[in-house]
C-alpha cells in the first residue's frame, strides 16, 4: 500500500535533489583545490630543508640521511611544477558542472521521466517565432460539474514547456482557452472560436454538451487530445484521443475490486444522462456479471441531491458493493449519507471525489470510500513535476482533475515533438495521434490509439484504472491496486 505525500513533502524533495547536485559539483571541484595530495605540495611548500637534506649526506652518510636523499634524487623541481595541473583538473568539473538556475527543470535534471531523461538545464522558448496554437473547451461555472482546474493545470503546463523546455523546437505554445457551461450551444461556440483561431489541435478538458461541438471538430479535421471523456459523441469519435477509460473504465474497475473482496452483490447506480447509462449498462455491468456478480441497475435524476434512495436501495437488497456515477457535486452527500445509515457496504465513487476539498469536507465518511485513478498515487518525478509547475506557473487551483489537463498537455507536446516544429498541422497531429503504440504518457498508463482498445469506444486510448482511498481519518489518499487491465476485461465481457 502506498501513500500519497503532500504537495509539500513532493517540492521538498525536489528542492533537497536540486542542493544535492549542487553540493556534490562544490565538493568535487573544493576536494581538488583545497585538500591537494600532500605527496605533491608538501615538498612545494618546504624547499629549503629539502635542499639542507641534499647537502648533509656528503659529510655524514647516515640512514636517516640516505632516507632524506632519496625524494632529492629525484628532480626536486617537478612537485612545484605538478600545482598548477591540478588547479587546472579542479576547474574542469565546475565549468561542465550544472549551473542551478533556480528552474523546476533543473531540480529534476537527469531523473527519468516519459520523454527520456529530464534536460540538465532549463531552455525558454523564442518568443520571435510563430506560436503553436492548441484550442481547449472546457466546461466552467455551473453546479452540474465546474473544472476550472483541469484548464489550469494545462495552462500551468504550457507556461512551463515555453519558460524552461524551449517548446517545440524554440517555438512557443499558446493554449486558446473557451469555456462552455453545459449547454450544447457555447459547445458550438466554442469549437467555431477555435476554428476563427487556427488551432492546430486541441487539449481535451471536459465537455459535457460535446455534442454540440464535436460536429465542428470533426469537420475540420481537428484533433482533441486528453480530457476527461464525458459525453459519448466524443468517446465514439475518430479524431478524440484520451489517456481515460472513462466512466465505463471507473465503474468496471469498481466491479473487479467488489469480486476481490468477495461480494455477491453490488448496486450500480448511475445519472440518467447518455455516457453515465452506456457505462454502467453495457461496460461496468458486463463485466461485474462476467466475474460472476449480481448488478442490481439504479438510475437517479441528474439532478438529484437526495442519495438516500440509492443507498437504502443498497441496504435492502444486501449489497456488499455500491457505485455511484454521478458528477463531482454527489460526492460529499454520498459519503455523508452512507456513513448516517452505518453502510457496511463499500462506497465506489469517481475519481474527482478525491478533491482535498471533498475528502475534507466529508471528514470521517471518506474513510473506506473507493476512487479510480488513471495515474499512480505514490510519489514519482512525475508527479512531483506536476506539483512543482502548477504551484509555480498558475495562480489559481490546479489539483484533483488537472492532472487530467496536464496530463493531456504533455502527451499533446510529446506529439508535437515527434512531429517537428516545422512540419506541424491538424493534419499531421491526427495522423500521428492515430499512429500511437505503446507510448509513454505522462504520469499515466502507456497508450495505444488504435481505437481497439474498448469496443465500441474507439476515443479511449488507455482505460487501464489504479484505485485509491482514505483508510485512515485525517490520512492521506493510498494506493489501494496495481493497473487493472481494463481493455482485458472489456474484450473479454464485451467482445
Amino acid at each position: 500500500m502506498q501513500t500519497i505525500r503532500n504537495t509539500g513533502t513532493r517540492r521538498l524533495q525536489g528542492v533537497l535533489l536540486a542542493g544535492t547536485l549542487v553540493l556534490a559539483a562544490c565538493s568535487e571541484s573544493g576536494d581538488d583545490t583545497a585538500e591537494p595530495d600532500p605527496s605533491v605540495t608538501e615538498p612545494a611548500d618546504e624547499p629549503t630543508p629539502t635542499t639542507e637534506a641534499a647537502e648533509e649526506p656528503a659529510d655524514e652518510p647516515t640512514p636517516t640521511t640516505e632516507a632524506a636523499e632519496e625524494p632529492a634524487d629525484e628532480p626536486a623541481d617537478e612537485p612545484a611544477d605538478e600545482p598548477t595541473p591540478t588547479t587546472e583538473a579542479a576547474e574542469e568539473p565546475a565549468d561542465d558542472a550544472p549551473v542551478d538556475d533556480g528552474s523546476i527543470v533543473f531540480q529534476y535534471a537527469g531523473q527519468e521521466w516519459f520523454l527520456g531523461t529530464v534536460p540538465a538545464a532549463a531552455t525558454p522558448a523564442d518568443e520571435s517565432l510563430e506560436p503553436i496554437r492548441i484550442g481547449m473547451i472546457n466546461q466552467e461555472d455551473t453546479p452540474l460539474g465546474s473544472f476550472p482546474e483541469v484548464r489550469a493545470a494545462a495552462q500551468a503546463a504550457a507556461n512551463w514547456v515555453n519558460a524552461e523546455l524551449g517548446g517545440v523546437d524554440g517555438r512557443p505554445v499558446e493554449i486558446v482557452p473557451c469555456v462552455t457551461s453545459f449547454d450544447p450551444e457555447m459547445s458550438q461556440s466554442c469549437a467555431l472560436e477555435m476554428v476563427q483561431e487556427g488551432v492546430v489541435a486541441m487539449v481535451g478538458g471536459v465537455d459535457v454538451t460535446s455534442n454540440g461541438s464535436y460536429p465542428v471538430i470533426e469537420q475540420n479535421g481537428l484533433a482533441v487530445v486528453g480530457g476527461i471523456p464525458a459525453n459519448l459523441v466524443e468517446q465514439r469519435s475518430p479524431n478524440a484521443f484520451f489517456f481515460s477509460g472513462g466512466g465505463a473504465g471507473a465503474a468496471a474497475a469498481f466491479m473487479v475490486d467488489a469480486a476481490d473482496k468477495g461480494a455477491d452483490t453490488v448496486v450500480l447506480a448511475y445519472g440518467e444522462f447518455e455516457s453515465f447509462e452506456v457505462a454502467a449498462r453495457d461496460y461496468a455491468a458486463a463485466v461485474g456479471e462476467d466475474l460472476g456478480l449480481n448488478v442490481e441497475l439504479v438510475p437517479f435524476s441528474l439532478f438529484a441531491t437526495d442519495y438516500l434512495p440509492i443507498l437504502t436501495k443498497a441496504q435492502e437488497v444486501g449489497a456488499q458493493g455500491v457505485v455511484v456515477l454521478a458528477a463531482d457535486a454527489a460526492c460529499v452527500p454520498v459519503m455523508q449519507t452512507a456513513s448516517d445509515l452505518g453502510l457496511e457496504a463499500t462506497i465506489y465513487l469517481a475519481g474527482a471525489c478525491a478533491a482535498e476539498t471533498i475528502i475534507d469536507a466529508a471528514g470521517e465518511a471518506a474513510v473506506g470510500v473507493v476512487m479510480n485513478t488513471e495515474g499512480p498515487v505514490d510519489e514519482t518525478t512525475e508527479g512531483s513535476i506536476f506539483d512543482d509547475v502548477t504551484a509555480r506557473y498558475v495562480d489559481e487551483p490546479a489539483g484533483a482533475a488537472g492532472t487530467v489537463g496536464f496530463r493531456g498537455f504533455m502527451n499533446l507536446y510529446a506529439m508535437l515533438l515527434e512531429i517537428g516544429g516545422d512540419n506541424i498541422s491538424s493534419e499531421a497531429v491526427l495522423e500521428h495521434a492515430r499512429s500511437t503504440v505503446d507510448e509513454p504518457s505522462f504520469w499515466g498508463h502507456p497508450y495505444t490509439c488504435d481505437g481497439n482498445q474498448v469496443p465500441g469506444l474507439p476515443a479511449l486510448c488507455a482505460p487501464q484504472q489504479m484505485l485509491m482511498g482514505v483508510v485512515e481519518p485525517g490520512g492521506d489518499l493510498v494506493s489501494l491496486s496495481d493497473w487493472i487491465p481494463m481493455d482485458e476485461l472489456f474484450s473479454a465481457a464485451v467482445g
